[in-house]
């Protein structure tokens, strides 16, 4: 479970793990919701918080003993007045346990392991705090890699059962109806929202070059040989129809951040290199222009982070002085803050949740 790297899909566990332009339409797929009536007793009323807040998924062992069952828990930490507070425990049993706290709609949701050892899949619940009852929203999953909540939207990114490919998909919270994007052949590694204006900004690549690449690593013995694939960035709308491709590099983009028109990626040129400084991408939206740079201080890990309203903080899952957690990065001072570092359990994931009136 210590890893950097979230746990790929099938057969994707065999792998360690495009500029301007625009379509429409393009690998849009409705498909129907799990539970039609699962969502019933919720009601999504905001948007965003009054202040910022991040949600984090902490997982850790029941009891002293190293064998026994692992509880996940949802919490939540005030960026104002500098409070965390647990707000869920459940099992783990998924491939890769994701949580995200609605705080303003005080809603739930998560995920965990369905039906039997031989037909099972990872799915999405949600959970009305105010009732204390969940609800099954899939049933179509079989790993599930990101739940973000928006408005009258979920959007996830996960395999669906019976492909290959790893795609972003949304559950229209009113209607029921789930919408993919992508295809078969497309592998989504990260995304990021930009609530305000509605958009979505996703980094995603071929499963066929992938393949390919393990396939023909020729070269010096005893060396990486492994050709990086094309990693593209992708802006696409709530309702993913409109879509524009952003950028393309030969780097594992493997996190997006976003603030004042802006999309930010961080790269690397190999898979777990964690002493080699990352690149930055740094996308001007309006401008449609790109720049790089050097991430020359300590190393964002995945899982995942992102700017405060204001710009001036990044909230990252981060080693320092040699402990992992989740810390508060200055952007002026170059200053590192630790928040939360556990002794004893891991840090699934994080959301930075921005609010309106910072």
């Amino acid at each position: 479970m210590k890893n950097e790297l979230k746990p790929l899909i099938g057969l994707l566990l065999l792998a360690i793990l495009l500029i301007s332009c625009s379509f429409k339409g393009a690998g849009v797929e409705p498909t129907s919701s799990a539970n039609p009536s699962a969502i019933a007793s919720t009601q999504v009323k905001s948007t965003a918080p009054a202040a910022d807040y991040i949600t984090m998924t902490y997982s850790e062992y029941s009891t002293t003993d190293n064998n026994g069952a692992i509880k996940t828990q949802i919490l939540s930490y005030d960026t104002a007045t500098k409070e965390m507070k647990k707000v869920f425990e459940f099992d783990y049993t998924a491939q890769y346990p994701l949580g995200f706290y609605d705080k303003p709609n005080q809603l739930l949701y998560y995920t965990q392991r369905v039906n039997t050892d031989k037909d099972y899949g990872d799915q999405i619940f949600v959970r009305d705090l105010s009732s204390n009852k969940s609800n099954q929203l899939t049933n179509n999953l079989n790993a599930v890699n990101y739940i973000i909540p928006s408005g009258d939207r979920l959007f996830f990114v996960a395999n669906v059962k019976g492909e290959h490919g790893i795609r972003l998909g949304a559950i229209d919270l009113n209607t029921h109806e789930m919408t993919l994007w992508g295809d078969n052949d497309m592998l989504v590694e990260t995304i990021t929202l930009d609530h305000k204006n509605k958009k979505i900004y996703a980094s995603a690549y071929s499963l066929k070059q992938r393949n390919y690449s393990l396939a023909h690593q020729d070269g010096p013995a005893g060396q990486n040989n492994f050709k990086m694939p094309t990693y593209t960035v992708y802006e696409t709308d709530f309702d993913l129809k409109e879509t524009t491709k952003l950028f393309s590099k030969n780097y594992w983009i493997r996190m997006l951040m976003n603030k004042d028109g802006h999309v930010i990626a961080f790269c690397d040129k190999e898979y777990n290199k964690g002493q080699v400084p990352s690149t930055v991408v740094d996308y001007d939206i309006a401008k449609k222009t790109s720049s790089e740079s050097k991430w020359d201080t300590v190393r964002l890990q995945r899982g995942d982070a992102n700017y405060s309203n204001d710009s001036n903080k990044i909230y990252a899952i981060a080693v320092v002085n040699n402990k992992r957690g989740l810390f508060e990065y200055d952007v002026k001072s170059n200053k590192f803050t630790a928040i939360f570092t556990p002794e004893a359990g891991f840090i699934n994931n994080i959301q930075v949740v921005k609010g309106s009136n910072n």
